[in-house]
Order: C-alpha cells, then sequence, then structure tokens
C-alpha cells in the first residue's frame, strides 16, 4: 500500500511538473485539484465532457483549479497531501457521477427500471435519464471538509444518448458550482 501511495506521487509529480501553463488557472485565491470523473483509464467520453466542464463551471465562478492526472478517487483522498503539494493547492474536489434511465415515471420522480430502453428499431425511446452528481472538497489533509449532492433529470428522445447524459450531467454540475461557491465560509 505505501509502495502504491509513493509511485502515485512520483507519477502526480512528474505530470504536475510537465503540465502547460494554461492547465493551472492563473489568478489569486485558492487552487484546488480536479479529480477526473471515471476510473483511471476510463474514456468515456461523457465523463471526460463532465471533468473538463466541471473546470470551466469553476472558472466561470473565479475559481481557480487544475485537473490531475486520473486517479482512484479513494487513492486520492488517501495521498491528499501528496496532491496538493504537486499543484500548490489547498484542496481536492473529487465527484462522483451516476446515471439512472427509465421506462416509467412518477409523480415523485424517476423510477429506475431493469431492461432496455430501446425499441426495436434501434431508436432510443422516449425515456426519463436523471443524473446523480456529489461532489466533495478534501483538504490537504485528507479530510472531507464539505459536500453536496445534485441531480438533474431529462426527457430524452433519440439515437444520441450521450448528448443527453451530457446535457444533465452539466446541469447537475452547475448547481453543485454554485453549492460550492456559495458554501458557508470555514472559521
Amino acid at each position: 500500500m505505501l509502495a502504491r501511495r509513493f509511485a502515485l506521487a512520483l507519477v502526480l509529480c512528474a505530470f504536475a511538473t510537465s503540465l502547460p501553463a494554461r492547465a493551472i488557472e492563473e489568478g489569486t485565491g485558492p487552487l484546488y485539484v480536479i479529480i477526473p470523473f471515471g476510473e483511471p483509464g476510463d474514456s468515456d467520453p461523457v465523463l471526460k465532457n463532465a471533468t473538463q466542464q466541471l473546470a470551466v463551471d469553476l472558472s466561470d465562478h473565479h475559481v481557480r483549479s487544475a485537473i490531475s492526472v486520473p486517479t482512484d478517487q479513494i487513492e486520492a483522498v488517501g495521498t491528499a497531501r501528496q496532491v496538493c503539494g504537486s499543484y500548490n493547492a489547498d484542496g481536492v474536489l473529487i465527484a462522483q457521477l451516476r446515471f439512472e434511465q427509465s421506462k416509467e415515471r412518477n409523480l415523485t420522480g424517476f423510477i429506475p427500471v431493469v431492461g432496455g430502453v430501446v425499441s426495436s428499431s434501434g431508436v432510443f425511446d422516449r425515456s426519463p435519464i436523471r443524473a446523480s452528481l456529489r461532489l466533495y472538497l478534501v483538504d490537504c489533509t485528507g479530510v472531507v471538509r464539505w459536500k453536496t449532492f445534485t441531480t438533474a433529470n431529462k426527457i430524452h428522445k433519440g439515437q444520441n444518448v450521450a448528448a443527453g447524459l451530457t446535457a444533465i450531467a452539466n446541469e447537475a454540475l452547475a448547481e453543485a458550482v454554485d453549492d460550492f461557491v456559495n458554501r458557508p465560509a470555514v472559521h
């Protein structure tokens, strides 16, 4: 375990020294390191877009951020001190994003249904989709200092499922960033 953490720290240090200047937003104020969505090696374009969108949304609120190398989220908490040191950061932002699809709906929201949502013609039926997002601020000692939970829903129709997932992910991210920017000050 210690060897694995040391190896991760070395990778993070090597990556941080090779970052282009634009990867870390310049300015004043705290800098937060974003741990990319998904598992290391994940190539899901929706998750890659969500990582980029989180950085954009933070920047739109004048919050400085840098995107780290893909890291297991549990390891990121355990190596928060090294991650912060590599980026000269004030904290680590870790987010989890999940999607649900449903063919049914009730007055309280969407009900997950096991089974397909693609019709026999190959077209994605009108289906409610939901993004559930959890965003955590971890300090440089590895302690969770703040968290929020947001959701976004959409009735999607068509074959481009990724577009629908991206739209609701971006909506949930915008709400989470608003929550982050407006979080109570810690004294």
